[in-house]
């Protein structure tokens, strides 16, 4: 039996030892981004939103949301939303599994309770990252609502998806027949150049090879249509 349970200040230590827990089961660490303590405490506080996933006696899964408010780290200043929004911003920030609880959907239970509680906030516009590296997180961002839009570096120079979700609607319907390309996820150069174009990832896939890829369609962000 899994449940899901907000968290606040006295779990900060729980949060970091699972942190540690999982970068340290990784193959490749980079993908995962950790979060310094005075960052978690800020948000299990008044900044933002965490749940973990209780098993037994046991957290085996957290998700982070933060409301960068007016503090300097807000990823909507990677795009055109105009700074009188930035109060409305969220980040989709981290979510993680430990390794024997994965393939459970916990990452889509806790998806489904914050996006419930956010949608009662003042909370207009989420924002997320994840490594093209990492096609499960890709995966479960997409499959909550939210598509890659750039290509941003962060995180002491590392390369990472710019996703955006509006809240409490969502993107307009992905329509069969409108025009659509598939780029595999390690060509970044070729992505990163789509999404200036106006291109936006709709939905994973494999090519021929089997390799992993993001399809893309023409989009424009829904609040400059809202401006238009």
């Amino acid at each position: 039996m899994f449940e899901v349970r907000r968290l606040g200040p006295e779990d900060l230590d729980t949060l970091l030892g699972l942190q540690e827990r999982i970068k340290s089961s990784l193959p490749d660490p980079d993908v995962f981004q950790t979060s310094t303590p005075e960052f978690i405490s800020y948000c299990l506080a008044d900044g933002g939103l965490c749940y973990g996933v209780t098993h037994g006696s046991g957290t085996v899964a957290y998700r982070m949301v933060y409301f960068p408010r007016d503090r300097d780290f807000n990823l909507a200043k990677d795009t055109p939303l105009p700074p009188s929004e930035y109060a409305r911003v969220a980040h989709w920030d981290t979510i993680a599994v430990l390794p024997e609880w994965r393939g459970h959907g916990l990452a889509r239970l806790m998806n489904t309770r914050a996006l419930a509680d956010v949608a009662a906030l003042d909370i207009r516009h989420l924002y997320a990252t994840s490594s093209p590296m990492n096609p499960n997180g890709v995966g479960s961002l997409m499959q909550a609502g939210f598509r890659p839009i750039r290509l941003v570096t962060k995180f002491g120079g590392k390369l990472r998806f710019l996703f955006y979700r509006p809240t409490p609607a969502s993107w307009p319907p992905v329509w069969n027949g409108q025009e659509e390309r598939s780029v595999v996820l390690s060509a970044t150069d070729e992505l990163e150049k789509a999404f200036l174009d106006g291109w936006v990832g709709v939905r994973l896939g494999a090519d021929d090879r089997s390799r992993q890829g993001l399809s893309l369609q023409r989009h424009s962000l829904p609040f400059t249509d809202e401006q238009s």
